[in-house]
């Protein structure tokens, strides 16, 4: 009697299926990252958090109040959208994530808005700083000003871009307000924040947020780096009427940063359309999970787990004759 095997298409479709099994078993849980939360700001409901009041370095997500306070004197009619801004030495020397600025040429404000949104221009951010305040210490304290007024109580800002600072560190709880107040007054930033890329002399960086274009009603926002913190994203979105807010700080990795943030969103929209007062179950977390987690703000990295490697016949071979070796030389 012939064998009979299984249809390549069966094949194909159990490994499928096999696969987002072991995905969505292995995305199920608290959220992988050192803080996180998340809000309904169409209710000012949140719907989970983590760790949410644990001190971090903020990075590039220090460029949204820069943004904020850039804005605030355009509204204010001190500067103009059109201003063309002489870029200095100190801003076309300032290292890290750079939008390629040179010293003496002009950009507009409305460009270098591009660059520190889209590109992370930390010498956009100088550039810009320098020019509303003046100097960068000036700016500063306008952003520190700002964030007291917004009831950023675990916020203190250092620099205008995020570059690693002493003593510069927020919470995702901070960010969640700075980033609810700045989309509420200045909805006008969506288009710095969802363009897809920026171009200045002839190079062209795509927008380093990695759900632009690619999460149905995303509207911004910001991600940022520094080791010190590791990989921060404020994520927001509106669906069904509803707009959340995601921010995560302290992600392994790019990649983690955005399924997590993905997963966390949609958590969101699932819990809201249930009508659910918590996301807590769409992430396959427990409700004494949640709690432990909501009042921690302690966090340790899960362990690596190293196999141990059996050694073949040769290595094991040699490593007798080096040990022989070794001890006939005593």
């Amino acid at each position: 009697m012939p064998i009979r095997y299984p249809s390549f298409r069966r094949v194909i479709v159990l490994t499928v299926i096999f696969c987002l099994f072991c995905v969505s078993g292995a995305l199920a849980g608290p959220i992988n990252a050192k803080s996180a939360i998340l809000m309904d700001v169409t209710t000012g409901r949140i719907l989970y958090e983590q760790r949410a009041d644990m001190q971090i370095p903020p990075a590039s997500l220090t460029k949204v109040i820069s943004l904020y306070v850039a804005l605030n004197a355009i509204s204010s009619r001190k500067v103009d959208y059109h201003d063309r801004v002489k870029i200095s030495a100190a801003a076309a020397r300032t290292g890290g994530s750079r939008f390629g600025l040179r010293k003496g040429e002009r950009v507009t404000l409305d460009k270098l808005f591009y660059g520190m949104a889209v590109a992370s221009g930390n010498d956009a951010s100088v550039a810009v700083a320098e020019h509303v305040a003046g100097s960068t210490s000036a700016f500063v304290s306008r952003m520190n000003a700002l964030a007291r007024r917004l009831g950023m109580k675990n916020t203190r800002f250092v620099n205008v871009h995020g570059l690693p600072a002493k003593g510069q560190i927020t919470t995702a709880r901070d960010m969640l307000k700075l980033a609810r107040a700045y989309q509420a007054h200045y909805p006008v930033a969506r288009k710095y924040h969802l363009a897809r890329s920026v171009t200045h002399r002839g190079r062209t960086e795509p927008n380093h947020n990695p759900l632009v274009g690619h999460y149905a009603g995303l509207d911004g926002l910001k991600t940022g780096w520094v080791t010190a913190a590791g990989y921060n994203i404020i994520v927001t979105a509106r669906q069904r009427g509803h707009k959340l807010i995601a921010v995560i700080l302290g992600a392994p990795n790019t990649g983690v940063r955005a399924a997590e943030a993905r997963r966390l969103l949609n958590a969101g929209f699932s819990a809201v359309a249930k009508k659910k007062t918590t996301a807590i179950a769409e992430l396959g977390v427990s409700a004494k999970q949640a709690a432990q987690l909501k009042k921690s703000n302690s966090y340790s990295a899960p362990r690596k787990v190293h196999k141990k490697r059996t050694p073949s016949r040769k290595s094991a071979a040699a490593a007798q004759r080096q040990s022989t070796r070794s001890k006939s030389s005593r």
